[in-house]
């Protein structure tokens, strides 16, 4: 018998923002900072890899939209934009 692993694996964490609904991008960016907080501060969380946040974005009424790049394509995947240099004792 082959060995599952299911979404609820040992090491990751996954949180859900299903009960908030349809918010706005602001809302979100304020839970995603208050969950981040409360991980380093209530639960210990020094260090993560590999994190992703999975996005369905939507109108104001909740309807999935596409997200277009300023030159008119499409996107469905985004690296970040923030900037970290990897070794941990060198600060610009």
């Amino acid at each position: 018998m082959k060995n599952r692993r299911g979404p609820f694996d040992s090491g990751v964490l996954t949180i859900s923002y299903k009960e908030l609904g349809t918010i706005s991008i602001e809302e979100q960016i304020h839970a995603l900072v208050e969950d981040g907080k409360a991980l380093k501060e209530i639960y210990n969380v020094q260090f993560v890899k590999a994190a992703r946040v999975k996005l369905f974005v939507t109108n104001e009424y909740g309807e999935i939209i596409k997200v277009r790049r300023p030159g008119g394509g499409y996107i469905h995947y985004m690296d970040t934009h923030h900037y970290r240099p990897a070794c941990l004792d060198y600060d610009l």
